[in-house]
């Protein structure tokens, strides 16, 4: 399943790659899917130049000594990744919690934040703030219309985030499963006045591609999650994303269990 995305200008830029992943937690309280670490070792051979998790690491918690050892596991495995991995905030992670935003923050770094690599920027945003689950608002809207103001000019423009802005199986307003319809319309609107290239998103345990009033959204949560009753996308993946001076191919990559 391949996605072609046009480039944003003629700008000067190298060729590259970088991988997607989503929705890694285990079926349990305890460790991680098998099929995960088959992930980081296919991707180690991809030529991916570094790896942006979509969140969901671990399965969650609230006592912290049971965040930290299942982070413990987490890290077990993703020690095996021969490349940089750059991580977005999943609800699992952190459950409401103020001292798990914490933790992932000792871990992980920031919340939220951005960098430009071969003139693309990425943008990785936090949908998960304890009290302020599935919004984009105040200090983090302003930051993000600010840093998406100074790239403008960028080749690429991808946002990461973890709740989709568009559910693959639910339109119902109330459901948590995407962004609340409120912030929604507001990104949407602003990706689209700055010409984001796509969005990627996880929590969804699928691989579902589609644009919505011309924007698009890729949800990819294959990577060893239970999946949802969902009858497509139900595999385990990865995405490899090929940028060069015209297009980025983004590739859903199958990974099978033994």
């Amino acid at each position: 399943m391949t996605t072609v995305v046009p480039a944003r200008n003629d700008s000067a830029s190298e060729s590259f790659a970088f991988a997607v992943v989503g929705d890694s937690q285990p079926k349990g309280v305890f460790g991680q899917p098998e099929v995960f670490g088959k992930i980081i070792r296919e991707t180690n051979k991809s030529g991916a130049e570094f790896v942006i998790h979509l969140g969901d690491k671990i399965s969650g918690s609230r006592d912290i000594e049971t965040v930290r050892k299942k982070y413990e596991e987490f890290l077990a495995v993703i020690k095996e990744l021969k490349i940089p991995v750059h991580y977005t905030v999943g609800n699992h992670e952190i459950t409401g919690s103020k001292n798990n935003e914490d933790i992932h923050r000792e871990l992980f770094g920031q919340l939220y934040y951005s960098f430009v690599r071969n003139n693309a920027l990425f943008i990785v945003l936090n949908t998960e703030y304890a009290g302020e689950e599935g919004s984009i608002s105040g200090r983090q809207m302003e930051w993000l219309k600010n840093t998406l103001d100074r790239g403008k000019d960028c080749k690429y423009i991808f946002v990461f985030i973890h709740r989709p802005l568009f559910s693959a199986f639910t339109r119902h307003e109330s459901h948590r499963h995407y962004v609340s319809k409120k912030h929604r319309d507001e990104l949407v609107e602003l990706f689209k006045k700055y010409g984001v290239s796509a969005v990627f998103a996880g929590h969804e345990h699928l691989y579902h591609s589609g644009r919505h009033d011309g924007l698009l959204q890729i949800i990819s949560g294959g990577g060893g999650a239970p999946f949802h009753f969902y009858p497509e996308g139900n595999f385990h993946h990865y995405l490899l994303i090929e940028a060069t001076k015209d297009r980025a191919t983004i590739i859903s990559v199958p990974v099978a269990v033994n």
